[in-house]
């Protein structure tokens, strides 16, 4: 569909990244269901860069999506979802030249302070995320956003968060687990 949409053999309504952002979405679920059915039930230790590279680049293509789909007479909450894109954008640049590290990035100190940094702003985009679901419920906003995109998104920072914090105890254990060796 995707290239059917650049070829300019198909007409959408939807843009170019979002039927890529909906296949990359669709590719991790279909591989996560795999692992579970494999009885992998935490994300690899290993798999933590990887991991948020993808995630970020999820919640920055919602900040440009919701900041696209707000009608712009939304001026503050446009320019709220441009800040998250751009902040969301820098932090994927960061993920990515730690990726290129790999192994050496792969650090407690290194790891931990990335996952502080992603945490803060996912949280902080999860609430905008949950007031504009709320807000769009309410049609107390203007935008195309329907009512099921606003939950879907607000989920998908949820689930970035939850992963963050199966990251942190892992790498938590691993330290607790070499201190014990050492003793």
């Amino acid at each position: 569909m995707l290239g059917l949409t650049l070829r300019c053999e198909i007409r959408t309504n939807n843009f170019p990244l979002l039927v890529d952002h909906i296949s990359r979405e669709a590719a991790y679920f279909a591989i996560r269901l795999k692992e579970l059915n494999e009885g992998k039930l935490s994300p690899a230790q290993d798999a933590i860069i990887k991991e948020n590279v993808f995630f970020l680049r999820i919640m920055a293509d919602h900040s440009k999506f919701i900041g696209h789909l707000l009608d712009p007479s939304e001026r503050k909450l446009v320019e709220q979802a441009r800040e998250f894109s751009h902040d969301f954008d820098q932090l994927l640049f960061q993920a990515i030249d730690l990726d290129s590290m790999r192994p050496q990035s792969e650090t407690k100190p290194l790891l931990s302070q990335f996952l502080d940094q992603n945490k803060v702003s996912v949280v902080s985009l999860r609430d905008f995320k949950k007031t504009a679901r709320e807000l769009i419920e309410a049609c107390r906003i203007k935008s195309n956003i329907h009512p099921l995109l606003a939950d879907h998104t607000f989920r998908e920072a949820e689930r970035f968060l939850e992963i963050i914090d199966l990251f942190e105890a892992n790498l938590n254990r691993k330290q607790s687990d070499n201190k014990t060796l050492e003793s």
